[in-house]
């Protein structure tokens, strides 16, 4: 069967964007009737900001995923790019990370040997 195949960000490079961290929120919450239901909870918050940069389009479909720019706290920004598009029954995308200069973030290519 022919398909485009969307393989991602390698393990090193999904974690790093996925960092999270602890927070804790206090509150409350104003119901309809006008009642304060107070709350204290911690919860797990993304540590980059998401956006959609662009899109892959595919050999068989018009969009395959999105391609993504993570902004960290401290200023780093990494954009997603297409590394390689080896065929296996149809394109396989292998996504890896450059930053806003350009330069390609060594731990998140794909080896020759994890590539299809």
């Amino acid at each position: 069967m022919r398909c485009d195949q969307y393989i991602g960000l390698n393990e090193w490079a999904r974690q790093k964007v996925s960092l999270s961290h602890v927070v804790r929120e206090v509150g409350a919450r104003i119901l309809p009737s006008g009642r304060a239901v107070p709350f204290d909870r911690t919860m797990s918050v993304p540590l980059a900001t998401k956006e959609v940069v662009g899109k892959i389009t595919g050999a068989w479909t018009d969009h395959v995923a999105n391609l993504h720019r993570y902004t960290f706290p401290d200023g780093r920004v990494y954009e997603e790019f297409i590394q390689a598009e080896p065929w296996s029954g149809g394109p396989c995308y292998y996504i890896a990370l450059k930053n806003l200069k350009g330069n390609v973030i060594r731990q998140s290519l794909w080896t020759s040997e994890e590539l299809c």
